[in-house]
């Protein structure tokens, strides 16, 4: 992010820039890319160019996917325009230097769990790895996904699991279903609202 600081003041100059990295981070074909596409979708009028892809030849993330958005957010008598580089990252457990690399200079991130039983392992240790690598103090929303799935765990029980293994590094559990976008939007929104507003 450009600037002194990671929240907008009570008053700015007018047309302020801030530029924002806010990334896509999960266990393999956890609902990344989807999401990161739904809101691509959902946001189209706010994208600024088209989504950019970087996949194998099978359709999994390679390197990343990538959009970028600009907002004009009221800042007093002011507005402040916010652009957004929303990246998704390669979940796949060889390519963990390529997550160690992007993690590390973010402002926020959306961690989007497997919340089915046979992945919450791999969710786990997806996590502590972002716990890892992103720079102290960043916000993360996490997005239990897979929720239109019985079986699949709720929010209050993963919050309290991800707690359990690092307190106090996560903001918010916000139910979703990426497939259908249910609530993809709303998490996004709070991982930019939980970074604008971010005291430092």
């Amino acid at each position: 992010m450009t600037g002194d600081t990671h929240s907008l003041p009570a008053t700015s100059p007018p047309e302020q820039l801030v530029q924002l990295k806010i990334i896509y981070w999960g266990p393999a074909e956890a609902g990344k890319t989807t999401s990161l596409l739904a809101v691509a979708d959902l946001f189209q009028r706010f994208r600024l160019d088209e989504v950019i892809k970087v996949q194998t030849t099978g359709g999994r993330t390679l390197w990343n996917e990538y959009a970028a958005f600009q907002f004009n957010i009221p800042v007093g008598t002011a507005t402040a325009q916010v652009i957004v580089h929303l990246s998704a990252l390669t979940g796949q457990e060889r390519f963990l230097n390529t997550r160690e690399f992007a993690g590390s200079s973010i402002d926020g991130c959306l961690f989007v769990a497997d919340c089915r039983p046979d992945y919450i392992a791999a969710t786990m240790r997806s996590f502590e790895e972002l716990v890892a690598f992103a720079p102290k103090g960043t916000p993360i929303i996490v997005q239990a996904n897979f929720q239109d799935i019985p079986t699949s765990m709720r929010p209050p029980a993963l919050d309290r699991l991800l707690a359990s293994k690092a307190k106090g590094t996560h903001a918010k559990v916000v139910p979703t279903v990426a497939t259908s976008s249910l609530n993809v939007a709303a998490a996004f929104l709070d991982c930019l609202y939980a970074v604008l507003t971010r005291q430092r």
